[in-house]
């Protein structure tokens, strides 16, 4: 029904007001949750590809004449080449266990840099380890990490400040392997 006078006017800013700001409130949660996802995928991603790397050369590498043996540094940089997207310093609590011995790093940059975990060999070979039908050591070895995510989201919730402060979320991803050397 139409009003004498044009007095629909202010109709169109209440309208806005109901459906347009929930609409944003959705758009920017649905990108948030993506982003999210999309760096939650990237971490395991990143992780495994380290784990695969360490199964590849196995147990015997770090055993004399063999010249194979890698560093904590050179999982830790395969990490960091696969987490794109990622900074050194959001991931965090980069663990590395194996039979013999557990090596955790504050962070990813801990570990690729020179400090005293990332010039450590891993992983060392396991004496006790059982031997497979072909004479082959299976240890099983373990990767662990959380990366620390902000999300923009947090500043709708109620509560949560002035729109300044942004809502951080650990996320983990871990892989295990059995060496394959």
């Amino acid at each position: 029904m139409r009003l004498r006078g044009g007095r629909r006017r202010g109709n169109t800013i209440i309208e806005f007001t109901l459906v347009g700001i929930p609409v944003i409130f959705l758009l920017i949660s649905i990108f948030e949750m993506s982003r999210g996802m999309w760096l939650y995928h990237t971490l395991a991603s990143s992780i495994r590809e380290g784990t695969r790397l360490a199964i590849v050369h196995g147990n015997s590498c770090n055993l004399y004449p063999n010249s194979c043996a890698m560093r904590i540094r050179d999982y830790a940089g395969r990490i960091r080449d696969w987490g794109v997207g990622f900074t050194t310093a959001d991931i965090r609590d980069l663990t590395f266990v194996s039979a013999t011995r557990t090596i955790t790093c504050p962070t990813l940059a801990d570990c690729v840099g020179d400090a005293a975990a990332g010039s450590a060999y891993w992983p060392a070979g396991a004496p006790g380890a059982a031997e497979d039908a072909g004479g082959k050591r299976r240890t099983a070895i373990e990767i662990r990490a959380t990366y620390q995510f902000r999300s923009a989201i947090s500043m709708f919730w109620p509560g949560a400040g002035a729109g300044q402060t942004f809502g951080t979320v650990m996320l983990p991803a871990s892989s295990r392997e059995l060496i394959q050397y």
